[in-house]
């Protein structure tokens, strides 16, 4: 039975090892469609209603944090989101050092053994398991100071004298039974609450079992360790029979033998424990950042700017796939700066704003990112690209922006990080004229207040702007029809095609001219 058990853990093993292969082959070739991810409503609400979330589209079925989500632990997954959308995290033994990223990935094959001793074989696809921490502190024995140090002869006496009772027709034994079985019943409930502990360790230490013993710098007291808390769970499987386990405490105070074994085991590793609980949290929050420079090793790493520099030689979106990738430069943008982007529809004016953000979220995490010669500040990212109105509230798209623009501009004044804007069309739910000179002011705002400003825009009037620096995409005409290099050039678009776009389409535009 031993080495069927074993057997089938290994072939659970090599099947999840197939798959987990699959999907990283779907991630290499950007087959995003292949996966299976979350959908948007099971991410957890503060994460996808995140301005970040919601610009980037970071929690769509094809979204960032979907694509490359690796994690197993329930902590491990709220820190990694937490950590890609710059959030604060309040454990401060799960805060991590940007630069660790960089050694696992220095480590020939570490990335991807990691990985792989992160799978868990009878998990379904995005499921999270909880990895608890143990406390040596036990409320059980606080109420019961008296029974724990009388239990053990009281429990050796009871079988020892209804065996001889039984041999030697002793007087007593329905008294002894009796009461047995009304100290069995006075802390049956509090038991359970222990039995639930050692089945949650228990399942948790055969769960990541693999992920311990690889982390561990002791293994073998980590095998042991793990052994005796699963053999404590094993126990508990006789509590699925209420006839068994009742007859055991009222023989021997079967209960109390166990929850006394949790307790020894319990001062014994409680600190091994706990370390390899938050190293596995750690890594595991780690590693989809890993693994997506694991799978694409022309990526580079950032280089920090003490002053204030923002700026590339070449840049991507991280979710384009290889074939469909056009790098293009950022030019080098100090606290107070503005780029205005304009150009034709569909030319790759917003991609180009998400492929910086995109950038700094991961260089952020310290991750590589796809592009070469990045450099950043240390920074706060705020972004400003799909309004959202509220029936409920009674909000429109135009006050939904407003908003959030008074909100940015009130908390760009963190003078230890440079605060990094992108607009995407700013104010479009007013008249040009109005939208003109409320555009000025606030650009003019965020440059006193040293903040970096990315726009784009289709009116080439707010391209007059002094202080900005211009650039533009547009679309190239190929034997009659629109092609788009996505290539960025210097200055202000001289060329439209929404008109072209609408024909195409079959829309009729009788006064062209006009």
């Amino acid at each position: 039975m031993q080495l069927y058990a074993k057997r089938k853990i290994q072939i659970q093993y090599a099947k999840k090892t197939y798959s987990f292969i699959q999907e990283e082959i779907y991630r290499l070739r950007g087959e995003f469609k292949k996966l299976k991810t979350r959908e948007l409503w099971e991410y957890p609400e503060v994460v996808r209603n995140h301005p970040l979330s919601i610009d980037l589209d970071l929690c769509t079925k094809q979204g960032f944090l979907g694509i490359y989500d690796t994690t197993i632990t329930e902590i491990g997954f709220q820190t990694y989101l937490k950590r890609f959308l710059q959030e604060p995290i309040e454990d401060i033994n799960l805060s991590f050092d940007p630069s660790e990223i960089k050694k696992i990935l220095n480590q020939p094959f570490r990335a991807y053994h990691l990985l792989r001793k992160f799978l868990v074989p009878e998990s379904e696809t995005n499921e999270k398991f909880p990895l608890p921490r143990v406390s040596a502190e036990n409320s059980f024995w606080k109420k019961r100071g008296f029974l724990k140090y009388f239990f053990p002869i009281w429990g050796i006496f009871s079988p020892i004298y209804l065996v001889l009772g039984l041999l030697f027709d002793l007087p007593l034994i329905p008294l002894l039974l009796l009461t047995n079985g009304l100290l069995f019943l006075s802390y049956r409930n509090d038991s359970l609450k222990q039995w639930k502990e050692i089945k949650t360790l228990s399942s948790a230490a055969g769960r990541f079992e693999k992920t311990f013993v690889y982390l561990a710098k002791d293994r073998k007291t980590t095998k042991r360790m793990i052994g005796q808390i699963s053999s404590l769970g094993d126990s508990s499987e006789l509590l699925i029979s209420p006839l068994p386990h009742l007859v055991l405490n009222i023989l021997c105070l079967w209960d109390l033998w166990k929850i006394k074994s949790l307790e020894k085991w319990k001062l014994k590793f409680e600190n091994l424990w706990n370390d390899l609980q938050v190293l596995i949290i750690k890594t595991d929050a780690e590693l989809p950042f890993v693994n997506f420079g694991f799978l694409f090793p022309e990526a580079n790493f950032a280089t920090s700017s003490p002053g204030g520099t923002l700026s590339a030689m070449s840049l991507v979106h991280p979710l384009l796939p290889k074939e469909s990738r056009v790098f293009n430069p950022l030019t080098k943008m100090l606290p107070g700066d503005l780029m205005i982007v304009t150009g034709s529809n569909m030319s790759g004016k917003t991609t180009y704003l998400r492929s910086i953000a995109m950038s700094l979220l991961l260089a952020g995490t310290g991750a590589p990112v796809l592009g070469s010669e990045f450099e950043l500040p240390e920074f706060q990212i705020h972004t400003l690209i799909r309004s959202q109105d509220s029936m409920e509230d009674g909000v429109s798209f135009f006050y939904s922006e407003v908003r959030r623009l008074s909100s940015i501009i009130q908390t760009a004044d963190n003078h230890k990080k440079v605060p990094i804007l992108f607009l995407d069309e700013i104010l479009k739910g007013t008249n040009s004229k109005e939208r003109y000179i409320a555009t000025r002011e606030i650009l003019s705002v965020l440059r006193e207040k040293q903040t970096i400003v990315f726009l784009t825009t289709h009116d080439l009037k707010l391209a007059e702007i002094p202080w900005a620096k211009r650039f533009h995409f547009t679309e190239l005409e190929v034997d009659g029809q629109m092609d788009f290099d996505y290539q960025i050039r210097d200055g202000v678009s001289g060329s439209t095609n929404a008109l072209k776009i609408l024909k195409k389409e079959g829309i009729p535009i009788r006064n062209e001219e006009e």
